[in-house]
């Protein structure tokens, strides 16, 4: 039989305590079992929210970290998530009705809204996360996705675009083209809805690809910078077209006298 007795000391760690000794007793010492119990402490302090300080309509839901890579049988319950505060409905839903919008416009914005929060709270949705979410299917979300980023003219910020998975047209692709426009930062940090920081480091690491470029095959590179070999080629066709335009305009210069 496990012991009654009340935990050592007071609160949560001293519940934590007594757990490990009388049913973990395997587990180290008390210094090692302080540092565990401590470390247990700070995910549950991350990872719970009070749900008495949630807006009406808002959710609580585990996206994946914005900083997560994918990689050969690295599934989804492997992978580091973070909690992310989520509106499910909100004031400007009901402003959109009252306009005259359409349901499906109003859901376009619903599943934007849903991306970009998500997004800013360092996690990154899947299209079946916010099809769940809104229960529509993820078809519906794709199409809706698609829609919204012509419209606007933007790159949402979902697993496809932010991790490089799938046919998406990565974001950072979108970025890297707008840079070699030489269109300032601030600017396409407005116009594609990331952070300059976040654009500043997609930039910094194409820089590190183009300086590779033709001492090493695409995989290579990839594993050396730590981004997808599908990135990497997307970066350089950017390159050559960029080096063939520099040699059309040369050659067009030069015809000129």
């Amino acid at each position: 039989m496990t012991s009654s007795a009340p935990p050592r000391g007071k609160g949560i760690h001293g519940a934590i305590k007594h757990l490990l000794e009388e049913q973990y007793a395997f587990v180290g010492g008390d210094r090692v079992q302080d540092m565990l119990i401590k470390d247990l402490i700070q995910i549950f302090q991350q990872y719970s929210r009070d749900p008495w300080n949630l807006e009406v309509g808002q959710t609580l839901w585990f996206a994946v970290h914005i900083d997560e890579k994918p990689g050969p049988g690295k599934t989804l319950s492997k992978m580091r998530v973070v909690p992310a505060i989520l509106s499910i409905t909100h004031e400007e839903d009901k402003q959109m009705r009252i306009n005259g919008y359409s349901h499906q416009e109003i859901r376009r914005y619903r599943v934007a809204r849903l991306l970009k929060e998500a997004y800013a709270q360092k996690g990154v949705l899947t299209q079946a996360d916010v099809a769940e979410l809104i229960g529509v299917s993820t078809g519906t979300i794709g199409k809706d996705i698609k829609a919204y980023q012509t419209e606007q003219g933007v790159i949402l910020p979902y697993r496809g675009t932010v991790h490089d998975i799938g046919p998406s047209l990565t974001h950072k692709k979108v970025i890297i083209e707008k840079f070699l426009q030489g269109i300032p930062t601030p600017d396409i940090s407005r116009m594609t809805q990331h952070t300059e920081e976040a654009c500043d480091r997609y930039i910094k690491a194409f820089k590190k690809v183009r300086m590779l470029h033709g001492k090493m095959k695409p995989l290579e590179i990839a594993r050396i910078i730590g981004m997808s070999e599908r990135l990497v080629n997307e970066y350089l066709v950017l390159i050559e077209g960029q080096r063939s335009n520099k040699e059309e305009e040369t050659h067009v210069s030069r015809t000129d006298f």
